[in-house]
C-alpha cells in the first residue's frame, strides 16, 4: 500500500474484500493511499532475531527462524518541516523455497499497523516523536498519521490462518478460513508511506489541520505477526 498524506484534510473512503482492505483516499491536497501488500502464508515461528541498521540508506532488518526478514526503511535521515517523509515496510521470505507461515498473533505492540482498516496485513508501523529503542518506544504515544475525520469502512473480520510466501520473495498469497486453497495470485508483501506531518490527538475537532513535523529526533517502528521488531530514527531541522 503507497499513501501520501498532505497538509489539506483529505475524505478517505475504504474498500475491504474478503482478504483484503485497500484505501483510496482523494484528497484536498496531497495525500493518498494505495495498498502494496497482501497476505500470505507461513509456517514457521519466530525464536529470535537480530537488527542490523545502516546509516548510509537509513534501514533496518530483522531474520528469524521461520525463514521471513522484516525491513523498515527511510529515504533520508534528516528533513526540514513540512518535507515529505517516504516510509517502506517489507516482509520477505529468506528461503529458497516456498514458505507457509501460519498466523502467530504475536505483534509486539498492538498500535503497529498499515493503514486504518488494514487489519490483515501481517506487519504494521507507527511513529513516535522522540528517540526510542526497542526496548522503551511502547512508553510513547504514536503520532496520528491519517486524517482522524476521514470516512472508513472496515470490515469486523478476516479469518486469516496463514501466509504463503514464494521463494526467495516478498510476494505471497493469503490463506483464509473460509478459503484454504486460494487461487488469487500473489501479492507483494510492502507497505510505503510517505507524509509530511501528523494530526495533534488533542485537537480532532471539524477544522484541525495537519500538523508538520516539529524540529527534532522522531522514532519509525516496525513489527510483524510474529514478534520481529525494527526502529530507524530520523530528525527534522
Amino acid at each position: 500500500m503507497k499513501c501520501k498524506i498532505g497538509i489539506i484534510i483529505i475524505a478517505t473512503l475504504f474498500f475491504a474484500s474478503t482478504i483484503g482492505c485497500s484505501s483510496t483516499t482523494t484528497p484536498a491536497t496531497s495525500t493518498s493511499s494505495t495498498p502494496v501488500s497482501s497476505l500470505t502464508t507461513t509456517v514457521s515461528q519466530i525464536t529470535s532475531s537480530t537488527t542490523t541498521i545502516s546509516n548510509n540508506v537509513n534501514s533496518a532488518s530483522t531474520s528469524s527462524t521461520n525463514g521471513l526478514s522484516l525491513s523498515l526503511s527511510l529515504d533520508g535521515t534528516t528533513y526540514q518541516p513540512g518535507q515529505e517523509v517516504s516510509i517502506a515496510v517489507d516482509e520477505a521470505n529468506t528461503l529458497s523455497e516456498i514458505n507457509n507461515v501460519p498466523v502467530s498473533n504475536n505483534r509486539p505492540y498492538s498500535s503497529l499497523q498499515a493503514a486504518p482498516c488494514d487489519y490483515i496485513s501481517p506487519y504494521g508501523m507507527a511513529v513516535f516523536q522522540g528517540n526510542y529503542t526497542t526496548s522503551n518506544f511502547s512508553t510513547g504515544t504514536p503520532l496520528t498519521l491519517y486524517d482522524p475525520h476521514g470516512a472508513r469502512l472496515c470490515p469486523t473480520t478476516y479469518g486469516i490462518t496463514s501466509y504463503s510466501f514464494e521463494s526467495s520473495s516478498d510476494m505471497a498469497a493469503v490463506i483464509e478460513t473460509s478459503n484454504p486453497s486460494p487461487t488469487n495470485s500473489s501479492q507483494q508483501m510492502k507497505y510505503e508511506l510517505t507524509i509530511n506531518g501528523y494530526w495533534p490527538d488533542d485537537n480532532f475537532s471539524s477544522n484541525s489541520q495537519l500538523t508538520s513535523f516539529e524540529p527534532g529526533v522522531y522514532t519509525v517502528v516496525a513489527g510483524d505477526e510474529w514478534g520481529a521488531l525494527v526502529v530507524v530514527h530520523f530528525t527534522v531541522s
